[in-house]
């Protein structure tokens, strides 16, 4: 069972850290706690409140999200790609990175569709940015969102259109690997490219409240209502996404 403990106690933690968003399935922080669970990395944990000032997260890690990652006294990590790079350090096996090349230039190339500046997450917090501003009156939380992480109109209107087509070259990926006989994205074995779909994936069509008990208001917004994005929503990815969580998910997930 989670339990955090203070930031400050995690400051000063010898070992290693894990930051995340508490009361919310921040999709980049339950695929960091997914990864290092995986790798049998113990860690402690330290909420970062949403909306929230977060001073000594803030002070210590020289911004004011989650996750951040850390390990004894080296630099605190706040990218995506850096945690997994320090997860895969720490322990190599099972490795979440493919060997060869070509399967890890894939692996990389699809998660930063997924995780990275123009990915779904990315997109799909735009398109809620987007809901809340058209809507005449943005919520304080969201504008304190907006605030931090900016809002670019023309690159919201182009969301839908990239999140449909990230959604279109998963499918078609899987449908290839299942054509080889094998039941993950890239490679051979599970790789961190499943455990990212697994964790985004609930940002377009969440997982049960009995696996994911998020809050009603987070649900409803998590959902994707775009007719281009729900007809992407192959169903091929979904069952996907239901085994590797089955298998190397915390069920239900906490945060």
């Amino acid at each position: 069972m989670l339990t955090y403990i203070s930031p400050a106690e995690a400051v000063h933690h010898l070992g290693l850290r894990l930051v995340l968003v508490r009361g919310v399935p921040s999709p980049w922080g339950q695929a960091a706690k997914a990864i290092f669970e995986i790798k049998g990395l113990d860690y402690v944990a330290a909420p970062l409140e949403l909306a929230g000032a977060n001073p000594e997260i803030v002070a210590w890690s020289g911004q004011n999200s989650a996750p951040v990652a850390a390990w004894a006294d080296e630099k605190p990590l706040t990218r995506w790609d850096d945690i997994l790079r320090l997860a895969e350090r720490l322990a190599p096996a099972p490795a979440l990175v493919p060997a060869d090349a070509t399967q890890r230039a894939l692996m990389w190339g699809f998660a930063t569709e997924i995780c990275g500046e123009g990915g779904i997450g990315w997109n799909r917090r735009l398109q809620g940015f987007a809901r809340a501003i058209d809507s005449g009156k943005v919520p304080p939380m969201s504008q304190t969102l907006i605030d931090k992480y900016g809002f670019d109109a023309t690159a919201a209107s182009h969301a839908t259109a990239r999140i449909a087509a990230t959604l279109g070259a998963l499918a078609a990926q899987l449908e290839a690997q299942q054509a080889r006989g094998i039941p993950y994205l890239v490679g051979d074995a599970l790789s961190a490219l499943d455990i990212y779909w697994t964790a985004f994936s609930n940002l377009l069509a969440p997982l049960s409240p009995e696996q994911c008990p998020m809050p009603d208001a987070f649900r409803k917004g998590f959902t994707a209502r775009e007719p281009e994005i729900v007809a992407a929503l192959d169903p091929i990815l979904l069952a996907h996404r239901d085994r590797v969580f089955a298998a190397h998910f915390r069920n239900p997930m906490e945060f």
